[in-house]
């Protein structure tokens, strides 16, 4: 019967404490505010379903050489240097290419540095910044799409062994 006991303590247990991390996540909303350096806060839409890189609207798009210069939606003139380019498809079959610039952020209660955001035009969206499933990954977070702006929340559960 020991011996019994004992497989069922390492079948039950030790799931419950690996699961444990799980139970305690950041827990963000659909639209969520995210501080970026040199714009300023802004309303962000979560959006698991964009594998692609964060987006952020701009407008004035200019690139010289490694360099892009545009203006971003609170109307400041940024230049900062292309890290990349990404093609991405914006429906109807039309593929945009657009260059990526990186970011320091900060969000759900933590700073990040480097963020990658590709720059495209979002006039005709609500919301001027789009965040991806990358992001999200690197918050490590859950998102509750009946919420908003509640990226400070903790879950936390108590269990017992």
């Amino acid at each position: 019967m020991q011996s019994r006991g004992a497989n069922v303590e390492s079948v039950i247990i030790v799931p419950m404490i690996n699961f444990k991390n799980f139970f305690e996540k950041t827990v963000i909303g659909l639209i969520e505010e995210m501080d970026i350096a040199g714009i300023g806060r802004v309303q962000a839409k979560i959006d698991s379903g964009n594998g692609a890189y964060n987006v952020l609207g701009i407008s004035d798009l200019t690139v010289q050489g490694s360099k892009v210069t545009f203006t971003t939606i609170n109307n400041k003139r940024l230049i900062k240097d292309i890290t990349n380019t990404v093609s991405i498809n914006v429906g109807a079959g039309h593929v945009e290419e657009r260059p990526v610039v990186l970011f320091r952020v900060k969000f759900a209660g933590q700073e990040f540095d480097n963020i990658p955001f590709s720059l495209g035009n979002r006039e005709n969206n609500e919301y001027k910044v789009l965040v991806g499933k990358d992001f999200i990954n690197q918050l490590d977070a859950l998102i509750d799409v009946n919420s908003t702006k509640i990226a400070n929340d903790l879950i936390e559960v108590e269990y017992t062994k």
